[in-house]
């Protein structure tokens, strides 16, 4: 397997899931370094790259929906625009599909169960299966949602001694 064939570069100068790497570099003499020892364990294992996938030497990209940079982790904006355009559930499978999407944007949202809860509250008054009302209350929880998602932070690497408080779901 992929993790096998990388177990000494991962986490160190590499991240793999399924099929995409993405090699971590600090400097540009690291990214030369760790981009030749990470072709040298693919030609071990006799894996190939596509050219148009590959970038190499950026300071941004996406990854896994992320976009990620030497900044930190920013959710992608298409995940973002995808929720802001959504129009009120008129079904309960649009409440599932709009479920699934806030929960990709987790993670960017610190105590989000708490900010979630109200509208999940609300969701549950209007989604019983054989009774699907959409409130004026349920599109006012909606929209503060909206608000929360429009502003999602970016996640950066703690700093060095200050307070670092995690939440843990």
């Amino acid at each position: 397997s992929v993790d096998k064939a990388f177990h000494k570069q991962i986490e160190r100068i590499l991240e793999v899931y399924v099929d995409d790497l993405v090699i971590k570099s600090r400097t540009e003499d690291e990214i030369v370094r760790d981009i030749e020892e990470t072709f040298k364990t693919l030609r071990e294992i006799n894996m190939k790259f596509n050219p148009k996938k590959c970038t190499f030497g950026v300071e941004e990209g996406m990854f896994l929906g992320y976009k990620v940079s030497t900044k930190g982790l920013k959710v992608c904006p298409n995940k973002v625009d995808a929720v802001l355009s959504l129009s009120s559930p008129k079904c309960l499978k649009d409440v599932q599909k709009l479920n699934g999407k806030l929960i990709s944007l987790n993670r960017f949202l610190a105590k989000s169960a708490d900010k979630y809860l109200s509208f999940f509250k609300t969701l549950k008054k209007c989604t019983k299966k054989s009774d699907f009302h959409w409130t004026a209350e349920a599109k006012e929880a909606l929209k503060k949602m909206k608000q929360l998602i429009a502003e999602l932070p970016m996640l950066t690497v703690p700093m060095k001694k200050k307070e670092l408080i995690v939440y843990l779901a």
